[in-house]
């Protein structure tokens, strides 16, 4: 299957595994690195509109040669077409109220749009191991950012493997991302990023499959993510809140 890198297309058919194995490291590999289209694949993801249903009314007065390539007739349109649609739709304001809604509804949180995220990756994205050297540089970096001191010492939580530290941002905010891979469970990671508000004791929550605990210092907010065992995440959460004080 040959589609552009990065396309509203591609995106869709990673979502239904339409793309040779190859073909779908390359993009998996992309989207742990390109903040921006992880979200857009989140933003495919999480719809569950009907969108063959929704979209062919509106076929009649959509600049459809300017939507989808021109050997493709519009009735006989895939998912992945509808979908490649949509986003047109909505950047040329032609799609009803509640469609422009459904689609372009805002993250509810910081931790939902985290949540988003780590759902892309596969212990393939955390296949590589850096240097203690580099983790070191990478955490000193990220922590700086954050006015807290990190370092591979208050992170290393066996059996999971220290992998990377980097630093995201968001709608002007600053995110932390430590990931580590867990041997049964796959990606874990700590996000910290800048508290406005009070403090808040450790809590827990599920989302999108995965167990998260989170909580909040007078500085920073906190939350540890993965596919591990409620209990086994709660664990880990109190191990980190202890080696790391913000």
């Amino acid at each position: 299957m040959t589609l552009p890198a990065g396309s509203d297309e591609l995106l869709v058919a990673w979502l239904d595994n339409e793309l040779d194995p190859a073909r779908r490291r390359e993009l998996e590999a992309r989207l742990a690195l390109d903040v921006e289209l992880a979200q857009r694949l989140a933003l495919f993801k999480q719809s569950s509109l009907p969108f063959k249903a929704a979209f062919e009314p509106l076929l009649s007065v959509a600049p459809v040669g300017r939507l989808l390539p021109p050997d493709v007739p519009a009735f006989s349109l895939s998912r992945r077409h509808l979908i490649a649609a949509a986003v047109g739709f909505l950047a040329l304001g032609v799609a009803g109220d509640r469609l422009l809604m459904r689609v372009t509804r805002e993250e509810e949180n910081w931790r939902d749009l985290v949540a988003h995220y780590m759902v892309l990756y596969t212990p393939e994205t955390l296949a590589d191991t850096p240097s203690r050297a580099s983790l070191e540089t990478q955490l000193k970096m990220v922590g700086q950012q954050l006015g807290l001191p990190l370092s591979v010492d208050a992170l290393t939580i066996p059996p999971a493997i220290l992998k990377n530290a980097r630093l995201l941002a968001y709608d002007e905010q600053f995110i932390a991302q430590i990931t580590w891979l867990y041997p049964q469970s796959g990606p874990l990671a700590l996000c910290i990023t800048h508290n406005r508000d009070a403090r808040i004791a450790a809590g827990s929550e599920r989302r999108l499959g995965m167990n998260i605990v989170y909580w909040a210092s007078v500085s920073h907010q906190f939350m540890v993510i993965g596919h591990n065992p409620e209990g086994q995440i709660r664990e880990l959460a109190t191990v980190l809140q202890q080696h790391i004080r913000g």
